[in-house]
């Protein structure tokens, strides 16, 4: 089951409809923060580097790319924002009839999601799983934290978890197949599993407002080659998601895509919204993802990365370049009477 989306960035077909424009944006939207706190769990755990002004924690570093400083931990926490919008203020796709008893959050970050789960189904016992340690020390009774490598043999008992959850592990995931080979194993009989997703290795425009030429396209004709070195897919589409949960054997698979603008260039008011939270958040990434690949696996200056990283910024900023791109939503269920695997 599934709860009622909005309809108004919806997109349906290989060819979704334009997005139309006629809005100049302001810079109002970029004036808002989401305030995350953090704690020390030990501190061995909390053992951090810093590279080009930004912070990495130590023993994750190889497996996700991306900071653990107060900035990125902000950026999670307005992507949940944005989910939160995008779906009508609904935290899954999937609609439930009774409080799932034990639920996963899947690269939980800042643990939000988990929290807000948590409080709006008190019947849960929710694990929020994360390699880095960005969680808050105070939680709900039916909410804790844990520690782990998602890409390691899963430690929890077979056929357990009613509800699964996984969010924009894209950047930290190298084997789908195994990772949902785990989930599907770890899944108890009928219970069901939500995959949120979006791409990450171009953004679209429908209006040749985005020349090839332009500042993104170049940003990411050097972002992609690292990703490649580092054997990373980060070109997964919705039907590809799909397709990867299907094959791990889950049943009642569905796939909700969602075109959204990147910016508030929309005429659509709900849209230009959602494009607000969605240029706040990748203003922030672009940076996020970029810097470490380019000057650590692409071997690029300091200097010459920040450079493109901050042309590309300009072109989010500028609502006369529409560019846009897609969030894939994935549920599924598990079959009563599963395949063994």
């Amino acid at each position: 089951m599934t709860t009622n989306i909005p309809t108004g960035v919806m997109a349906s077909g290989s060819n979704p409809s334009p997005i139309e424009a006629g809005y100049e944006a302001t810079s109002d939207w970029d004036e808002q923060s989401v305030a995350s706190s953090t704690q020390s769990l030990t501190e061995s755990i909390m053992e951090h580097i810093y590279e080009n002004g930004r912070r990495y924690h130590r023993k994750s570093k190889d497996q996700y790319l991306l900071p653990t400083d107060e900035k990125e931990q902000d950026r999670l926490d307005i992507v949940h924002h944005l989910h939160l919008e995008l779906l009508g203020g609904n935290l899954t796709v999937t609609k439930f009839e009774e409080d799932p008893p034990n639920v996963l959050d899947c690269g939980c970050g800042t643990g939000i999601w988990a929290l807000d789960f948590g409080d709006v189904h008190k019947g849960s016992e929710v694990i929020g799983l994360d390699l880095a340690p960005i969680q808050p020390g105070w939680t709900a009774p039916n909410v804790k934290f844990e520690l782990d490598d998602l890409e390691k043999k899963w430690t929890y008992p077979k056929n357990h978890f009613n509800f699964i959850h996984s969010r924009h592990l894209v950047m930290s995931i190298r084997n789908w197949s195994r990772y949902l080979q785990q989930m599907y194993k770890h899944t108890a009989p009928g219970g069901r599993i939500e995959i949120s997703e979006h791409t990450n290795d171009r953004w679209w425009c429908d209006d040749d407002t985005m020349p090839e030429g332009s500042a993104v396209p170049a940003y990411w004709r050097a972002v992609l080659p690292c990703y490649e070195k580092l054997n990373m897919n980060v070109g997964l589409r919705g039907d590809d998601y799909r397709r990867l949960v299907e094959e791990a054997g889950f049943e009642d698979v569905n796939l909700h895509s969602f075109k959204i603008p990147i910016g508030m260039w929309a005429r659509d008011r709900r849209l230009r919204r959602l494009g607000g939270i969605v240029a706040e958040s990748t203003i922030t990434a672009t940076e996020s993802y970029a810097l470490n690949l380019l000057t650590s696996v692409g071997g690029m200056p300091v200097d010459d990365a920040k450079k493109l990283i901050n042309a590309a910024v300009a072109t989010i900023s500028d609502p006369k370049q529409h560019a846009y791109y897609f969030e894939y939503f994935i549920t599924a269920r598990k079959p009563v009477q599963p395949v063994v695997v």
